[in-house]
């Protein structure tokens, strides 16, 4: 009798710690389900961040095939859509493959840009000053002396002249400079920013002298000047 009773009481209290064992398991459970869902709450609330990206040229000097690119702060949910305008134009989804829209001309313009997370939390929209550079680069060229007539339109020099040609460009560095003297073969300059012809025109025996010069910027917006004019022999 008193084993039946011993055996009957530690089943009880056998009972009894598994059932405390399960509420304290539950307890940790919904515990745990309560900070996962107060965290969850905090996230939606972030709201991401987006930066303009500089351009390869610097600064946010864009060409006409430079893709439009931006750096995300986004560490919860993940960025779900961005969104950018230049000028007057609509906003338009990027993808990070987006150019230029064609239709700007060279020139300064704001843009406008935001995102939007995967829990549906908006940036403010941001600003840039950017700049658009669809220009080649300028061509000037400068004589040693000042002509000394002119004959059917064309400035006439001294047999002795020397010519040097100037290469700049306004927003970004000079990509490649060639020149051709008289329909002659194309010469490409060691140089990018100064052409010193003096030697060339020197051993020149042709009255008129036409010289061809193609510039090309880090866009490859072209230039073409073509320098005419006449020597005396």
């Amino acid at each position: 009798m008193r084993l039946f009773t011993f055996i009957k009481n530690s089943l009880v209290f056998s009972l009894i710690l598994i059932s405390l064992s399960s509420m304290a398991q539950m307890s940790l459970e919904r515990s745990a389900t309560s900070q996962t869902n107060e965290k969850s709450i905090l996230k939606d609330n972030t709201a991401p961040r987006t930066d303009l990206l500089r351009t390869e040229a610097g600064d946010f000097v864009f060409g006409p095939a430079t893709r439009i690119k931006f750096k995300f702060i986004e560490e919860e949910s993940g960025i779900e859509t961005t969104y950018f305008k230049v000028a007057d134009l609509p906003y338009l989804k990027s993808d990070g493959r987006q150019m230029m829209p064609h239709d700007l001309a060279d020139g300064q313009y704001r843009m406008l840009y935001y995102s939007v997370d995967k829990n549906g939390n908006q940036e403010e929209v941001r600003a840039d000053m950017i700049f658009i550079d669809k220009r080649g680069p300028e061509i000037s060229s400068a004589f040693s002396d000042s002509p000394v007539a002119f004959e059917e339109g064309l400035p006439v020099f001294p047999n002795n002249v020397n010519l040097i040609v100037g290469v700049k460009d306004h927003l970004v560095d000079v990509q490649k400079v060639s020149y051709s003297i008289n329909d002659g073969s194309l010469v490409q300059s060691s140089s990018l920013n100064m052409i010193d012809l003096t030697n060339e025109l020197s051993v020149i025996q042709d009255e008129k002298i036409s010289i061809e010069i193609t510039a090309y910027d880090f866009f490859y917006n072209i230039t073409k000047e073509v320098i005419e004019f006449k020597i005396q022999r």
